[in-house]
């Protein structure tokens, strides 16, 4: 049952372990290994995201290498921008000030038994920490166990900047089911006008937010 909670408490994503793979091939090529490595990785992660005619005006994004998932979307309206960095895929809306994101970031856990749901908390406090120092006026909202199309996970949902300018976001820690390591972070973040949401803004908004609950493990869906 999830849990509501106010004020935040201190926060940022999975611990690491050991040196990861920009520090390894920095250590061992330098600055310009570094580089020529990170556009590999750009160009690959370009190359297995592949978009789909889905039918009813959606479009399929399917990504083909570990962790395998699709997400649906209308393309018009919700549209497939370049990923930030870690991030394999973001989509963006947006209709004057109104701006809605979903991104999704790969992630490794540890060796663990039982439920990922039991695992995931441990990590909650180190990812709120992060959230707090990249969001002024970071707040948690709600915390609590997570499933999306049965893929069982964590979910952080919080707050941040002015009331002019609201931030509201959610965060989820996804696996395809409990024991596996290689899963996802899930993520959707609305950034909200001084102004009410008209009609055409809560259209665009209800678009961004079916993307969102549309990500589903597989290429095989229902």
């Amino acid at each position: 049952m999830p849990t509501t909670r106010e004020p935040a408490r201190p926060g940022l994503v999975l611990p690491q372990y050991g040196p990861g793979a920009p520090e390894l091939i920095r250590r061992r090529f330098g600055r310009r290994g570094l580089i020529a490595a990170a556009a590999a990785v750009a160009v690959l992660a370009i190359a297995v995201v592949v978009a789909v005619l889905a039918g009813d005006g959606l479009t399929s994004l399917e990504h083909r290498s570990a962790p395998v998932f699709t997400i649906l979307h209308p393309a018009d309206t919700v549209r497939r921008v370049a990923p930030a960095p870690g991030e394999i895929v973001r989509l963006r809306s947006r209709r004057g000030r109104l701006e809605a994101l979903v991104t999704v970031r790969p992630i490794r856990l540890p060796a663990y038994r039982g439920s990922v749901s039991g695992l995931l908390p441990l990590y909650i406090e180190r990812h709120e920490r992060a959230l707090a120092a990249e969001l002024p006026g970071f707040r948690v909202r709600q915390d609590g166990k997570a499933r999306v199309n049965d893929a069982p996970g964590y979910q952080l949902r919080y707050r941040a900047g002015p009331p002019g300018r609201r931030l509201t976001g959610m965060d989820i820690f996804l696996v395809a089911e409990d024991g596996q390591r290689d899963g996802v972070l899930l993520r959707y973040r609305q950034t909200n006008p001084a102004r009410a949401l008209d009609e055409a803004d809560r259209d665009l908004v209800k678009a961004t937010r079916k993307a969102f609950r549309s990500f589903r493990f597989g290429l095989d869906r229902p």
